[in-house]
């Protein structure tokens, strides 16, 4: 049935059709380009969000592990200037809190250094690219060579 309305149909008319699909094929393809241009965009966004929360999250861990260096440095003079039986509880609140700092630099440090490299995972070069749109040019073509033959 197609085969006998494409023979009734005039040159002209099969040419109007043929530029009308083919303009609103352009037109669609417009439409993926943009949206998927956009949600490559938020992606860059989101990845350089990341990146410099991960840095300012790796700056105060780089502040926190330097006051655990600094009670670490307060606890080998506090133990050179007096023997260990002279020991206060003071010494050991000081101890405590140099641990303490440690232990918090160090999971600072792990989440700020997540974050950078999930921010340059989301800026890399092969995650940006319009992979639907070219997935979809590719396919159109492929089609309108198989309607050609």
């Amino acid at each position: 049935m197609a085969e006998a309305l494409a023979h009734t149909r005039s040159l002209p008319d099969l040419l109007t059709k043929l530029f009308r699909d083919v303009s609103e094929l352009f037109r669609k393809e417009g439409e993926l380009i943009r949206s998927e241009m956009q949600d490559k965009i938020n992606q860059l966004q989101m990845g350089v969000g990341k990146i410099a929360a991960g840095a300012i999250v790796l700056l105060v861990s780089l502040i926190v592990l330097t006051q655990a260096l600094v009670v670490a440095v307060a606890n080998l003079i506090t133990a050179l200037g007096s023997s260990a039986a002279e020991n206060s509880s003071a010494d050991i609140v000081v101890a405590n809190t140099g641990w303490a700092s440690l232990i918090v630099g160090a999971v600072f440090a792990a989440v700020g250094a997540f974050l950078v490299r999930s921010g340059t995972t989301d800026l890399n070069v092969e995650n940006l690219a319009p992979d639907r749109t070219t997935l979809q040019v590719r396919r159109d073509a492929e089609l309108a060579r198989e309607q050609i033959r």
